[in-house]
This record gives structure tokens, C-alpha cells and sequence, in this order.
């Protein structure tokens, strides 16, 4: 079991980097084909996994670290642009309601839209507090890859469908 819950945990972060890898499909193919395996405990370490790569988007949208040159350079956003008004308008409402933007993150978090690693990097840019960022993305992909994971449990159970 721990095998798995590691390969679970290494299998998200790089997911988060390389979207290639989806840790939806991963997590559903384990719970299915694996006996041994707790479908709440690889949620976890699925959560774990990401948050731990999601939270460099986090990082890099506060300005901590570049994203490398070429990627720098599409995020970068000059002065006055329309994309730079936004963000702009995006900070200043988080700072007057800072729930407003937990909300969004939230929901973000849970569905994926919108996409969970954009709004890593948004609320990075927004100002959120680290804390506060990490706790709501915490909860709200605990309960997207307890959703997720616990898919093929509940299949099981439906009459018609197991």
C-alpha cells in the first residue's frame, strides 16, 4: 500500500508540471484494478502530491521566481495592457473581499474550472497569503480526488451499472 500511495504522490506532482499526465484517469485505473488500495488514502496522497508542484505557480505568481525565459515572457504583462488591468482589477478585489477570492480558488479547487493551476497562479498575483491559499486548495482537491477516487466504489455499488 505504501508503494502505491508513493507512486500516487510522485504520479500527481508531475502531473502538475507536465499535464500530460493525468492524475484523474491514474487514480480512477489504481481504485479499479488494485485490491489493497484505499481509494481515500490515494486521494490524500494525490492532494499532497499536486498541492506540493501547485504551489510553485503559487510562488511564481506572487513574483518569487521566474518561470523560466520563454514562459516569463507570455506571463509577463506590460503596463496598461488588457491582461494587466485585469489582473489589476483581480488584486484590488481580493484585498476589499478576500473570501471572494477564496471562493473562486475553492471552486476552482473542487471542479477545475477554472483550471486549478491558472488560479494557483492568479491568486499568487492577487496577494493571497500563502496560508490561507493552501488550506482552501487543500480542502477543495481533497474533495475533488475524494470524487474522483471514490468513482468506481460507488459504480460498484450502483445495481444496474455493477
Amino acid at each position: 500500500m505504501i508503494g502505491w500511495l508513493l507512486a500516487t504522490l510522485g504520479t500527481a506532482a508531475l502531473g502538475s508540471v507536465f499535464p500530460v499526465v493525468n492524475i484523474e484517469l491514474y487514480l480512477i485505473g489504481v481504485v479499479a484494478t488494485v485490491e489493497t488500495a484505499s481509494w481515500w488514502a490515494l486521494a490524500l496522497a494525490a492532494t499532497v502530491g499536486q498541492l506540493a508542484t501547485k504551489s510553485l505557480f503559487f510562488f511564481a505568481g506572487q513574483g518569487s521566481f521566474t518561470l523560466g525565459s520563454r514562459l516569463g515572457k507570455r506571463v509577463r504583462a506590460p503596463a496598461g495592457s488588457r491582461i494587466a488591468t485585469w489582473m489589476e482589477r483581480i488584486h484590488t478585489a481580493t484585498e476589499q473581499r478576500p473570501w471572494w477570492g477564496l471562493a473562486v480558488l475553492f471552486c476552482g479547487a473542487v471542479t477545475g474550472l477554472p483550471p486549478f493551476t491558472l488560479m494557483c497562479f492568479v491568486a499568487g498575483a492577487a496577494g493571497l497569503r500563502f496560508l490561507s491559499w493552501l488550506a482552501v486548495s487543500f480542502v477543495g482537491r481533497t474533495a475533488h480526488f475524494l470524487i474522483v477516487a471514490g468513482a468506481p466504489e460507488l459504480v460498484r455499488h450502483v445495481p444496474f451499472l455493477g
